[in-house]
C-alpha cells in the first residue's frame, strides 16, 4: 500500500495519513490537496494523480469551495455547470448583512 508523501501529512489533520491508500482513497486525497495543499503537496498530486481523476474529483465533490472549485474549472476550462460544488443549492440573494 503505497501512502501519500510525509510532507502532506499536515493537510490530513483528521485522520491518520498512513492509513492513506493513495489509490484507493485517491478522490478523499485530491479533494483534500485541491483544497489545502501547497505548492510541493499540489505539485506531488499533479505528478501522481491523471488529470481524469483530477476532473472526476472537481466535478463531482461537494466539499470544495467556490473559491477553488473556480481555480480549478479555469485550469480545466470546465463549463461553470460541469462542476458540482458551483451549483446553486441555496440562493444567496436577499440576505443583508
Amino acid at each position: 500500500m503505497e501512502t501519500p508523501p510525509p510532507s502532506t501529512a499536515k493537510f490530513f489533520w483528521d485522520t491518520d495519513p498512513s492509513h492513506l491508500d493513495v489509490d484507493r482513497d485517491y478522490f478523499f486525497i485530491i479533494e483534500r490537496l485541491m483544497e489545502e495543499g501547497g505548492d510541493s503537496a499540489i505539485r506531488w498530486m499533479m505528478h501522481r494523480y491523471s488529470d481524469a481523476q483530477r476532473i472526476e474529483v472537481l466535478r463531482k465533490s461537494r466539499r470544495l469551495s467556490r473559491k477553488t472549485a473556480r481555480l480549478w474549472q479555469n485550469y480545466y476550462s470546465l463549463g461553470e455547470e460541469e462542476i458540482l460544488c458551483l451549483s446553486t443549492s441555496c440562493p444567496r440573494t436577499g440576505w443583508k448583512f
